[in-house]
């Protein structure tokens, strides 16, 4: 297999830190949250970036963007790269965002080997990986994989706003024109991403090749009790929501504790009123499971419902538990991940084996096609914070071994 050269340092980083300022001002960290006008713009930046390299680019209906090197066989079949540009609100510089800048290097690393490749190779950012406020994540590449159903663009935020009309407020089509891929068209997804954890540092390893992406489960859970005066109404006799909850919250720490490979993290809890001088008439909260296994989600379910009746029953309260949308563990594919680890392997890069904690395009990917995924540390294991840091120098193996794993992944195709 012929070796790609090593990227371009400078040139590598004056992209990540030209995309990395495109950020809401108003908001702390690195924001760049989908449906804002400052998510548009970096889209619209990332596509000009691409024309710059000579790749063919659309953006599609939701706002996918998409930037092809054409191949010169006659093959059905694409290599795809990328990642996503979008972030949580505060969060940092390298989350997505290293994958889609590094993408755009390997273009340029594959054309200084004097490589040619036999598939097109397509260069995505996909449009909104990160969690919106309808609880649901990967939008663009749920809608590649034909995954967004009008049932989902029919879902209301907590202002009565469903996701269709947002995206088209966002300039997208609700419609979803030109979206959705053929399940004959990718070859294999690769996706370069920091690892979000501290498993790689804490090893002192340059990579890791991704076995599986955790499963992610959401729900809310809502108690309606009884609004009273907080001064004058004993303890004995209250109805209180609020209280409910709070047990909850420590229920989800609780049940995923009991499991070595599973977390549960809530999101919000939300009192009504919100005054310390009336008893909470009625509590929303919002929470998660993540795990790789996927057959401990119906346990952790089964201790939700017995938690919430619990903490209901113990102060007569009304309460519901609605479970959200979920993605299922997803497995990466055992030839693409074995192309990574050979490619890393001729780069004289050792590399760890592990899973995904954080959810990833690659889950809606796979319904297309083979997957597989190449981490770089993470300082601290630090992210979704405005301290996310990862080295220059550690990127830049990173793109070095996903170059490497297009061009093996391309040639030993075609034998």
């Amino acid at each position: 297999m012929k070796d790609v050269v090593f990227p371009q340092i400078d040139r590598l980083m004056a992209d990540l830190d030209g995309l990395a300022g495109l950020v809401d001002s108003s908001r702390p960290g690195w924001s760049r949250v989908a449906m804002t006008e400052v998510d548009t713009h970096s889209r619209y930046w990332v596509a000009d970036r691409m024309r710059a390299e000579g790749l063919e680019v659309r953006v599609d209906g939701i706002g996918n963007v998409i930037g092809t090197l054409r191949g010169r066989g006659n093959h059905r079949k694409a290599i795809v790269v990328g990642s996503h540009t979008d972030t949580v609100d505060g969060g940092g510089r390298y989350d997505g965002i290293v994958g889609v800048v590094g993408a755009l290097e390997v273009v340029r690393m594959i054309r200084e080997s004097g490589i040619v490749l036999e598939h097109d190779l397509r260069v995505v950012d996909f449009y909104n990986e990160e969690a919106n406020r309808f609880e649901l994540s990967c939008l663009g590449s749920r809608a590649m994989a034909g995954a967004l159903t009008s049932k989902h663009l029919a879902t209301q935020d907590d202002h009565g706003r469903t996701l269709g009309a947002t995206l088209e407020a966002a300039g997208w089509d609700p419609q979803l024109a030109g979206t959705r891929w053929a399940d004959d068209e990718v070859l294999g997804f690769l996706e370069l991403h920091i690892e979000q954890g501290p498993i790689l540092e804490r090893q002192g390893l340059p990579l890791g090749v991704v076995t599986s992406i955790c499963g992610i489960s959401r729900f809310r859970a809502m108690f309606t009790g009884q609004r009273d005066h907080a001064g004058t109404t004993p303890m004995t006799s209250r109805h209180d929501a609020g209280c409910a909850a709070a047990g909850v919250v420590l229920a989800v720490e609780e049940i995923a504790t009991s499991a070595e490979s599973a977390v549960g993290t809530v999101g919000s809890v939300t009192f009504t009123p919100e005054a310390t001088s009336v008893v909470t008439e009625s509590a929303l909260l919002t929470a998660e499971f993540r795990s790789p296994d996927d057959a401990w989600f119906t346990l952790a379910r089964e201790q939700i419902a017995e938690a919430t009746a619990k903490h209901a029953e113990k102060r007569g309260l009304e309460h519901s538990v609605q479970w959200l949308p979920w993605e299922r563990p997803t497995a990466m594919d055992d030839h693409v991940s074995s192309v990574i680890s050979s490619s890393v392997g001729q780069l004289g890069h050792p590399a760890a084996h592990l899973y995904s904690g954080a959810g990833h395009d690659g889950v809606q990917m796979a319904k297309l096609g083979p997957v597989g995924m190449i981490f770089i540390p993470s300082a601290g294991g630090r992210s979704h914070c405005p301290e996310e840091f990862t080295d220059p120098a550690q990127i830049a193996v990173g793109v070095h071994a996903l170059a490497q794993s297009v061009v093996n992944l391309d040639q030993e195709s075609t034998r």
